[in-house]
């Protein structure tokens, strides 16, 4: 179990009582940087897998490293599977919902639901679902928005954030299987005697007018290299419920701060990482969209003006820069991300002997 600030110890005690239970923080790399190096890899090396640039500066840490403290904890464990679900998701469907003092949940087995598919043929590697629940973005709509949301890769999303007063249901609750690329991190599991169809889980950071932002799609990322690798991943359509605004059934509203917060970081988040996200699209996968920069940039200026209007910030003029700075720094986030492959070929050799 990975937590940041604190666990709830009657919780860990229950869980001891059936299961061996590892708490990893993230702040605290030691057990894993001393498992590295006993492997045979440098400190150099090791901090490439376990260590964040400007972690020790603004004392955050990717989300990707994140993920990867879980998988090489649970590989150093010899554990023979991974499930990822967040805290704020829950083993249940929300199976109806009328308003919001009527609505249904459904019971599912998460666990086995997904162990089920990942054991049915030796090369699948990940299975993944989405979510139910309300959308991470309020409903929303302003002069620009769909600008806004083109300029960030998201235009797709656009009907659901304009007409989102209700949240996403899942009526047929019977697990599906169809090929995907797409990881949803909360909502997977992995299948760690597949090691050599698995890499690093990877996530890029921007630091602009001295303040660190954390790039989002650490997940997306991990599905193209799993199937250039020749791995498979199934998305299992399980659609567990995500209480991401933590007062379901309560509609969010885009006023309230801590929501224009959470949508601003969003947004940065997506403008971080997608410069990275369509490079590695483009060199692992076969159906890549040509991206029209100028474009987007254009489209995104549009709509961070129409934002810091709407909200009455003047941080969403932040975004054609975040925009731009993403676009300038992605041969060494590319490299970095080529050494940190590198490094980790050369563990999963040296765990092979």
């Amino acid at each position: 179990i990975v937590y940041n600030n604190s666990v709830d110890k009657r919780i860990i005690k229950e869980l001891g009582k059936y299961t061996n239970v590892v708490l990893i923080h993230p702040g605290d790399s030691e057990y894993i940087a001393e498992k590295l190096i006993h492997l045979g890899l440098s400190h150099i090396e090791a901090d490439y897998l376990i260590e964040t640039p400007f972690c020790s500066k603004y004392n955050m840490i990717s989300y990707g490293t994140m993920r990867n403290y879980v998988m090489l904890t649970a590989l150093f464990l010899e554990a023979d599977h991974l499930i990822y679900f967040d805290s704020d998701v829950y083993p249940k469907i929300l199976n109806s919902f009328t308003n919001e003092n009527e609505y249904l949940f459904h019971e599912t087995d998460f666990v086995g639901n997904h162990m089920k598919i990942l054991l049915s043929s030796d090369d699948i590697v990940v299975t993944t679902g989405d979510y139910t629940g309300y959308y991470v973005v309020p409903k929303l709509n302003f002069p620009k928005l769909y600008d806004l949301l083109f300029g960030m890769q998201k235009e797709d999303q656009y009907e659901r954030i304009v007409s989102g007063e209700e949240p996403v249901i899942q009526r047929n609750i019977i697990p599906g299987r169809s090929e995907t690329h797409k990881i949803i991190g909360g909502n997977c599991a992995v299948d760690l005697s597949n090691f050599n169809f698995l890499p690093p889980f990877h996530s890029n950071m921007l630091v602009m007018d001295n303040e660190c932002f954390l790039g989002r799609g650490e997940d997306t990322l991990f599905g193209p290299v799993i199937q250039k690798f020749n791995g498979r991943c199934i998305d299992i359509d399980m659609k567990i419920f995500h209480n991401c605004f933590g007062d379901f059934p309560n509609k969010p509203s885009i006023v309230v701060q801590k929501n224009i917060d959470r949508f601003y970081y969003a947004c940065m988040g997506w403008i971080i990482r997608n410069p990275f996200y369509n490079f590695i699209t483009k060199r692992y996968t076969d159906n890549y969209e040509e991206i029209d920069i100028e474009r987007r940039y254009k489209c995104l200026e549009l709509g961070s003006i129409a934002a810091a209007e709407y909200f009455s910030e003047e941080r969403f003029l932040n975004f054609p820069k975040a925009f731009g700075d993403a676009y300038d720094k992605i041969e060494n986030d590319t490299n970095y991300f080529y050494n940190k492959l590198e490094v980790w070929d050369k563990m999963k050799s040296l765990l092979r002997k």
